[in-house]
């Protein structure tokens, strides 16, 4: 507090300082602040979409001679079964140059196979593709040799 004298030195009253902010209501704007970032969080995150697209595809493959033999050992989460197309495309070598070929398994699901004849026992790659339902693709397995 403040006090106002005149010029005989005798005080004219005494007055408050108001230049400061109550502290009830800085509490309540500190509460407003807090609600309102809340619900900016909260319909932010309410957009966010968990993946359609599996996170794990279990694969067994084997190869016999010229045949390989692909199997759909798993899908997780298991909602996303099946899967919409997985691409089998090798390049084998037939004497003169590498040829790519490629063959599909349409819905696959968990116990699904495909064998594919490469014509050659000298393969130099073999990739398993998928793709999913919300469209997005993924590679399974690749190898080259």
């Amino acid at each position: 507090m403040k006090s106002k004298y005149n010029k005989s030195g005798k005080s004219r009253g005494i007055y408050k300082d108001d230049s400061g902010v109550s502290p009830v209501i800085a509490v309540i704007l500190m509460v407003a602040i807090t609600v309102v970032m809340a619900a900016i969080v909260s319909s932010w995150s309410a957009g966010v979409k968990s993946p359609t697209t599996p996170t794990t595809v279990g694969l067994d493959i084997s190869r016999s001679s010229t045949n390989i033999t692909t199997v759909v050992t798993s899908i997780d989460p298991a909602s996303a079964a099946p899967i919409t197309n997985i691409t089998l495309t090798y390049q084998y070598y037939n004497g003169t140059g590498f040829n790519p070929t490629s063959d599909y398994m349409l819905k696959a699901d968990v116990g699904d196979s495909k064998s594919v004849d490469t014509n050659s026992t000298q393969i130099k790659q073999f990739i398993v593709i998928a793709t999913f339902k919300d469209s997005s693709k993924k590679v399974l397995y690749s190898r080259e040799t």
